[in-house]
């Protein structure tokens, strides 16, 4: 894999399809009807999500992408509280007021988690102006970095040839979640999300995944694909590449809660890894992680990019670690998926206001921080008898607490250039006055790709000057 990708940019995306409003009636049930033999739920709480296209840019929004929704959303409450949420995530939303126009709303009504019914309420397409929209989606597609769309099959999208050739024109990458009987509208795509069974309601019935993969190399030929990511439940996703051998991702096992809108989940993370410069494999991988944490969580969800980091990561609570074998194992797999690591160091013996700025100006240049702490031996030799003040274990566990922090290690020596050797991160931070030739490790990072920066620190914040105060008051 090539070095020094981000793992995800703040891409522009424009998201077409069907915008839903998810409305979720909690509540208890302890009696029967006398009117028929259904459950009287009493309600205690009504939950509203985006659905459909909004909760496909709703994902995008949280893993760093701009985001323009082009959709219908009717002009009646329903629509106004949808576009209130959608307004409320920072989405560009690009709609008509038309009366007439019912906002789609599936209405989901639960009794202690157990869903009892689902009522629909439909869209009317019949006199929408698409033309309007198809125009206005025709500017944002031009000035966007990808394109995808989002069918449930719920009337928006009935002249898709269109947009996806508008998307060609351009060289837009489009990605599509596709719905329905007949795939050949999607033709000219670069990659489509269908589950199993859209793909056989297509292809017919597949006994195992070799069948899979020979219908869907096939499909790839009649409609001019790239690729396709076929997700399979329990039994994970299979992507399935042109000319490439196919690549089958096992689930997450997972306690699953609610699978609602995990199909948005996978697209949009797909597409926003993949116009991140990561290729479909490392993509799908990304979109498995992320599928695997929503559909943990009530009704249509979305995970952070900071979350799903985590998730990359193994996950672990702690963020210590002293075992530097193990360690660099940790690295190199966050360094295989194309995140960008970053690396630290220092004494952090009394953390002050200095310090938390700096490593937040550190965090934002890259996907992952690792600070490097030195050993209470390695600060006696550099600060004299009296240091630290605080021993190690504690002063790392003190920086683990910090949110921008992703990892602590520590080093014996008096310079860490033998862990910045082990770990050969992408940037090699530094705070101070430095110039470049008198970094440790700078050498080595440049010469293995790396990038070297210097963070000024924040004047009138310094350990030893804090001490000096201590000290002072104590005489006193």
């Amino acid at each position: 894999m090539e070095k020094n990708k981000e793992l995800l940019k703040n891409a522009k995306v424009t998201v077409i399809g069907d915008a839903i409003l998810d409305k979720y009636c909690l509540g208890t049930t302890e009696r029967v009807s006398p009117e028929a033999p259904v459950p009287i739920v009493k309600i205690h709480e009504e939950i509203y999500r985006p659905g459909g296209a909004a909760n496909v840019a709703a994902n995008l929004v949280a893993l760093g992408c701009k985001v323009t929704l082009v959709s219908q959303i009717g002009k009646d409450q329903d629509g106004k509280i949808l576009k209130n949420i959608i307004k409320s995530l920072k989405i560009k939303l690009i709609t008509t007021e038309e009366n007439g126009i019912k906002t789609i709303t599936k209405t989901r009504v639960l009794s202690r988690n157990q869903q009892l019914i689902r009522i629909d309420n439909e869209i009317n397409t019949d006199n929408l102006n698409y033309r309007k929209l198809y125009n206005a989606a025709n500017r944002s597609i031009k000035d966007c970095d990808a394109v995808i769309f989002s069918d449930y099959k719920k009337g928006f999208l009935k002249d898709i040839k269109l947009l996806i050739k508008q998307s060609n024109s351009y060289k837009k990458p489009i990605f599509i979640d596709p719905k329905g009987d007949d795939f050949l509208p999607y033709k000219g795509a670069l990659i489509m999300t269908p589950n199993l069974k859209e793909f056989e309601n297509i292809v017919g019935e597949c006994r195992n995944n070799d069948e899979i993969e020979s219908k869907a190399k096939k499909l790839i030929v009649d409609l001019n694909l790239k690729a396709m990511l076929i997700t399979l439940g329990n039994n994970g996703m299979l992507l399935v590449e042109k000319n490439k051998k196919s690549e089958h991702i096992p689930a997450i096992p997972k306690e699953v809660y609610d699978v609602t809108g995990a199909g948005d989940t996978v697209i949009a993370t797909l597409c926003a890894s993949f116009i991140s410069g990561n290729n479909l494999q490392t993509s799908a991988y990304f979109a498995n992680l992320a599928a695997g944490e929503v559909i943990t969580k009530l009704g249509a969800s979305y995970i952070t990019k900071n979350q799903l980091l985590n998730l990359i990561s193994g996950g672990s609570d702690s963020k210590i670690y002293t075992n530097h074998k193990e360690f660099c194992s940790v690295i190199e797999d966050l360094k295989n998926v194309n995140i960008k690591v970053g690396f630290t160091n220092g004494c952090f013996d009394v953390l002050h206001k200095g310090h938390v700025k700096y490593l937040e100006i550190a965090k934002k240049n890259v996907d992952i921080l690792i600070v490097a702490v030195n050993d209470d031996n390695s600060v006696k030799k550099l600060k004299g008898n009296e240091r630290p003040i605080n021993n190690l274990q504690d002063r790392m566990e003190m920086l683990q607490s910090i949110s921008c922090i992703d990892y602590v290690t520590c080093f014996s020596e008096q310079t860490p250039l033998n862990i910045i050797k082990k770990l050969n991160p992408d940037v090699l931070m530094k705070g101070g006055d430095y110039k470049l030739d008198e970094v440790v490790g700078a050498d080595f990072i440049q010469k293995n790709g790396g990038k070297v920066m210097i963070i000024p620190y924040i004047q009138g914040n310094s350990t030893s000057n804090i001490i000096k105060k201590i000290k002072a008051k104590k005489d006193i």
